[in-house]
Order: structure tokens, then C-alpha cells, then sequence
């Protein structure tokens, strides 16, 4: 329910594409724009995640296959850039859910946050990748694994050669 009151918020606030502000905001600013309800919704996942973190971590997980979804309503186009946005507020929470989100990032995940995004203005888009620059340059726990996923899924072993 949290979340969902989060997501509900950063959809009123504008950031559907093709109105207001950016979709993503650039990396430095990212922790200050919608401040209000989206960090009382970090402290609350904060708070919870101490017996609850199994629960968070599905949860999250599932909002952000939901959003790939063919028949998404703005709320569901919406929650990729609110994930983002949670995980730059909350380091603990992007590191409970990366190796997950690493494992489950399948040519056909891909192809379809591919589709998702597509139609997102350049700016958007930059704003995008430097907001996930960001995030991994401060994932540590799993880092190896996101490192490998990233050369692997750039240079696949079908078309490695050997010499």
C-alpha cells in the first residue's frame, strides 16, 4: 500500500511523458525533486523493511515487471522512473532488490523496457542512463554480478571468437 500511495503521488506530480517536468530528473537532483511524500514513503519502507524486507523486495520486484506490461495505465508507465527514484533515495533498498533485478533482466525483459522507453524524449532518455550511472557506482553489494551482466549482455558468447 505504500507503495502504491508513492507511486499514485509521483504520477500527480507530473512526470508522465510529454508534460511537466522531466520524466527523470538528472542524478544530482533526483533526492530533491518530490521530496515531500516519496521520502516519508523511503522512511516508511526504511522502517519496515527490519521484518519485512522479503515482502518489500517482492513488491518491488513485481511493480517493476507489472510496469512492462503491454495494457499499462499511467500509473504502471510510471514506475520504472519511481523505482529509480526510490532506489537513489534509498541505498538499502536498491541494494535489497539489484541482484534480483539483475537475474531477472532476460533478452525479453530487455527487450521490453526497450519498447517501454522508446518514445521518451532524448533528454529524458540521457537523464535516464545518468540516473543508472548513478545508481551503480553506488551498488556495492552485488557489484561483480551487475559488472558481468553488463558484459555479457554487451558482448553475448555467441559471438565471442576464440583466437
Amino acid at each position: 500500500r505504500v507503495l502504491s500511495c508513492g507511486l499514485k503521488d509521483f504520477c500527480a506530480r507530473g512526470v508522465s511523458p510529454g508534460g511537466g517536468e522531466p520524466l527523470f530528473p538528472p542524478a544530482a537532483a533526483a533526492a530533491d525533486k518530490r521530496a515531500p511524500k516519496i521520502a516519508s514513503v523511503v522512511g516508511i519502507l526504511g522502517h519496515l523493511a527490519s521484518r519485512h524486507s522479503g515482502s518489500i523486495k517482492q513488491e518491488l520486484l513485481r511493480m517493476f515487471h507489472d510496469s512492462l506490461t503491454p495494457a499499462r495505465d499511467q500509473h504502471q508507465k510510471a514506475a520504472v522512473p519511481f523505482l529509480l527514484q526510490l532506489a537513489v533515495m534509498s541505498p538499502p533498498l536498491l541494494g535489497a532488490v539489484s541482484s534480483e533485478l539483475v537475474d531477472s533482466l532476460k533478452p525479453n525483459v530487455l527487450n521490453q523496457l526497450h519498447q517501454h522507453f522508446a518514445s521518451l524524449p532524448r533528454e529524458d532518455l540521457e537523464n535516464m542512463v545518468g540516473v543508472v550511472v548513478h545508481l551503480l557506482c553506488q551498488t556495492s553489494a552485488g557489484a561483480y554480478r551487475i559488472l558481468q551482466f553488463l558484459v555479457n549482455t554487451a558482448m553475448p558468447a555467441s559471438v565471442i571468437t576464440p583466437p
